[in-house]
């Protein structure tokens, strides 16, 4: 304890960074550049500091009673000290002027503290004996390494400044310009006339295969930006600035990059760097290299260039370069890019400037014939086709995406991958992003998607490409999805309902009929059809050989368009007139309740539903529903999930006897038990079989193949816990009750039980939230091509998933683009004796690069070509011919 007191700390400077804060919100954008709440050294300035950085990547005020408000909603406002000692820190904060001087105290006590604590572990490093004392020295020097980096916030300086390094007699600031009004030129006639110039808050991404020029055209748009009068300021994540400015020297002074970074360039080249430089360094051009940041730091950086000395256009180098906003379990790269993209959309919108961002494309634009990249080459991006269903969280009807084009504000459910619970989140934006090649993926359940190549879909290994997947993996499936508290049909309607759609003839031109074999069906639905219909209704029960027929006969005049009151029902809820292969469920019961949707199941399972005990030397239980109708067998499945059961859909084949039979299958201890509870029967027959269903599941052990947790947890999740909590392989096999097999049982799925009792002997956070997870991780059984469709997706802005097709499926990066470009250049591909073979007589593309406008949210697309000069890392136009 003495020594904790020891550690480098000023409480007055922390206090009076957050006090700083609470008189002037926009100190932030000041002192985030250098600090993160763990730079704090008491616990409650880190977390007032971690709300004032909440409210500022919201966008959101930043005083005393919002950041109130924010620890309040964490639940963190008590342990702070409540609004009495936010009191307190505007009351000792003498003035909000000096916030960075008070930032620059809490990073150096901050680093000082890190400093110890590195030489900590230096130390430690030196009393453990190993044999390889390389591999030690270069974790101590990692270590100390670690403690520089972590200070390291270079932040933006004048192209000027690059050049005064290199010319050691140069000096001078550089005067602000004005802010130009109109968009941002890009300097190329041809594109600029396509885009009619990069609008303000508009966000372009600039995509290509690495060495193709990406860094290089973004870097010639900012200089002839600039030349026109723009401010431009680059955040380089790859290259350094003395990189940067010798690319930028090169392409200006037109002399071989090669050679001016070897020093061997002539006396007349020297002249001309000297004179590019002096016309260089006068441009408004800020370059930032410092690596591995993120958002809330460039977002601070953008605003503070922009308020000091103006800001039109903002090209960040490149974007999966970022530093994501989480780390540890539940994080993936997928997710962060995605989230990455839209605060970038939203600094472009806030700052009302052009921003562009490169990004890499996916290899697969290699592995094809045509080079020509597309929207689905975008790394991280993908859609979906039209008629995917999305259920809404509230209401709990499910719509195909495209009927949702143009909406926003309402919740879908999407995975929290913190605590792999299934949540409410708010939907964004829906678009359509053209026409595209999908393909239908099939899981062992039967469930069916049908999305782009690039589309994700999340793994036990996080978020991986459709094309990345194959049959026998394991993708994430929604256990259960909670249903609406509201039921606005009744009992009798939803079993009435439930009948006629399984056993009821519906069509136009014939009497409303419904046959079964149990008299007590029968009786039931007359007595429906009148608590519904009243008078208006006469049912009739007639038994014909083993059959009962219900003829719920109108007792309405029917002139001048009256129709039966029954058929005036079924046809306003879209059900009437339909073959028995056509039938389907309408969406109003799914925006039922739990209980409506189970009394809906119970009735409809007691006309083409089977609850029975297979016979035989192995009894097991069979309770399926079976339709020939395949809408209709999915639309049950899905009901199902709303109640908690993971059915099966299988295609049975009937040969000659007719169509093919489509069954969901109730299987599984745990499914059958939710399903006597829930769904129960109606009727003597199929009552007394669940029964008989019940009292055989009840007593035996759980046993099944589907509702799995991959065997790659072992690996990645069991083994570092072992490891932690100091438990051997033969300790974790005793307390697991089994006989010691080595690493055998790392080599198999793991049940939830399994799961839970090795969270429980490990003290794992991470297993005990896979084993009680809202996930169930369902087998890819097949991928097939599946022509080519209008495509769509949804932006989700908390979460970056939601559920479709009852399917856990990702959202993309290129939804929050307003211009996707690509550079294509077919010289890097293909070789001139190729061309010719491919192409006699058609001139080689030599240094041709096409610019590929892919997407453009407010105007047309198209290609224009430019020059690319390699050994001056620059692109021209070509001259135009003039018109006569």
């Amino acid at each position: 304890m003495y020594a904790e007191k020891l550690l480098p700390h000023n409480l007055e400077a922390e206090e009076a960074v957050i006090g700083s804060l609470l008189i002037d919100g926009e100190c932030f954008s000041r002192v985030a550049p250098v600090l993160q709440p763990g730079d704090f050294y008491r616990e409650r300035n880190q977390l007032c500091f971690a709300a004032a950085m909440a409210l500022f990547q919201r966008d959101q005020a930043i005083d005393q009673l919002t950041l109130a408000g924010e620890l309040a909603r964490t639940e963190k406002l008590d342990t702070v000290g409540g609004m009495a000692y936010l009191s307190h820190l505007v009351s000792i904060t003498p003035t909000s002027a000096h916030s960075e001087e008070y930032a620059e105290i809490v990073s150096r006590t901050s680093t000082m503290r890190k400093l110890i604590d590195a030489a900590a572990q230096i130390s430690a490093l030196g009393y453990n004996d190993t044999d390889d004392l390389e591999a030690t020295l270069r974790q101590a020097e990692d270590t100390l390494f670690a403690v520089r980096g972590a200070g390291q916030n270079r932040g933006f300086i004048p192209l000027r400044q690059i050049y005064d390094q290199y010319l050691q007699d140069r000096a001078g600031a550089v005067e602000p310009l004005l802010d130009m009004a109109g968009p941002v030129m890009s300097g190329y006639a041809d594109l600029d006339e396509l885009l009619g110039g990069i609008q303000r808050s508009d966000m372009v991404i600039l995509g290509a295969r690495p060495s193709l020029g990406k860094s290089t055209l973004a870097l010639n748009i900012c200089l002839n930006a600039a030349r026109n009068g723009s401010t431009a300021g680059i955040f380089s994540l790859e290259m350094s600035r003395e990189q940067l400015g010798m690319r930028i020297l090169s392409s200006e002074a037109e002399v071989d990059s090669h050679r001016l970074r070897l020093d061997l360039t002539t006396f007349a080249e020297q002249q001309r760097i000297i004179d590019a430089i002096g016309q260089l360094s006068d441009l408004p051009v800020y370059i930032d290299d410092t690596p591995n940041q993120g958002m809330v730091e460039m977002r601070s950086k953008a605003r503070r260039l922009s308020l000091e000395r103006g800001l039109d256009l903002l090209v960040v180098d490149y974007l999966q370069l970022v530093e994501g906003p989480r780390r540890g379990y539940g994080a993936n790269r997928v997710q962060e890019i995605s989230e990455i993209s839209r605060s970038l959309k939203s600094l472009a919108r806030d700052l009302g400037i052009a921003l562009i961002a490169c990004s890499q494309l996916s290899r697969l634009v290699e592995n094809r014939p045509s080079h020509r990249p597309l929207l689905s080459d975008l790394r991280d991006s993908g859609c979906l086709s039209g008629d995917t269903l999305i259920t809404l969280a509230d209401s709990g009807e499910r719509v195909p995406i495209q009927q949702l084009v143009g909406t926003s504000g309402f919740n879908v459910w999407a995975l929290n991958q913190d605590t792999y619970r299934v949540e409410r989140s708010t939907v964004s934006n829906v678009f359509s992003t053209g026409v595209k090649p999908v393909f239908e993926m099939t899981t062992r359940l039967g469930r069916r998607i049908r999305a782009t190549a690039n589309h994700r879909f999340l793994t036990i290994n996080g978020w991986r490409r459709l094309d990345e997947l194959a049959p026998g993996e394991r993708i994430a499936l929604p256990r259960t999805l909670r249903s609406p508290r509201k039921q606005d049909m009744g009992s009798a309607e939803l079993g009435l309902l439930g009948h006629l759609i399984g056993d009821g003839c519906t069509l136009a031109g014939h009497a409303v009929q419904y046959t079964t074999r149990e008299r007590d069906l029968a009786r039931m639905v007359a007595d429906f059809s009148k608590e519904m219909f009243g008078d208006t209704v006469n049912p009739r029960i007639c038994e014909e050989r083993q059959w009962y027929q219900v003829y719920l006969a109108s007792t309405r005049h029917h002139t001048h368009g009256v129709r039966s009151a029954v058929v005036e029902w079924l046809d306003s809820l879209g059900v009437f007139d339909l073959r028995s292969h056509e039938k389907y469920v309408p969406e109003r019961v799914f925006q039922q309740c739990s209980e409506g949707i189970a009394l809906f199941l119970r009735h409809i399972w007691a006309t083409d539903g089977c609850i029975r005990m297979r016979g035989g030397i192995s009894p097991y239980p069979a309770i399926y529903y079976a339709s020939s109708s395949e809408r209709l067998g999915l639309d049950v499945q899905s009901l199902l999930l709303r109640i908690g059961i993971n059915a099966r859909l299988k295609r049975v084949a009937q040969g000659d006897k007719g169509r093919d039979q489509f069954h969901v299958i109730v299987s599984g201890k745990d499914d059958i038990l939710t399903f006597a509870s829930s769904v129960g029967a109606v009727g003597r027959y199929k009552t007394e079989a669940l029964d008989s269903v019940r009292t055989f599941v009840a007593h035996r052990k759980t046993n099944t193949n589907r509702d799995l947790i991959p065997a790659i947890v072992w690996l990645q999740n069991v083994k570092p816990a072992m490891v932690g909590a100091g438990v051997t392989h033969r300790e974790l096999y005793a307390k697991l009750g089994m006989p010691y097999a080595g690493n055998a049982l790392f080599n198999y799925n793991m049940s939830r039980e399994r799961a839970q009792q090795v969270a429980e002997i490990l003290s794992s956070e991470t297993l005990q939230s896979l084993a009680a997870s809202d996930v169930y991780w369902d087998e890819v059984q097949s991928i097939e091509p599946d022509g080519v469709r209008e495509v769509f997706d949804m932006t989700v802005p908390d979460l970056h998933n939601f559920v479709a097709n009852d399917i856990i499926v990702h959202n993309s990066i290129e939804q929050d683009a307003d211009v996707v470009m690509f550079i294509h250049r077919e010289d890097v591909y293909t070789s001139e004796e190729e061309w010719e073979q491919q192409r006699p007589g058609q001139p080689y593309p030599k240094n041709i690069a096409d610019i590929i406008v892919a997407k453009h949210r407010n105007g047309p697309t198209g290609n224009i070509q430019l020059e690319f000069r390699d050994n001056l890392v620059r692109f021209d136009s070509f001259a135009r011919v003039p018109e006569y």
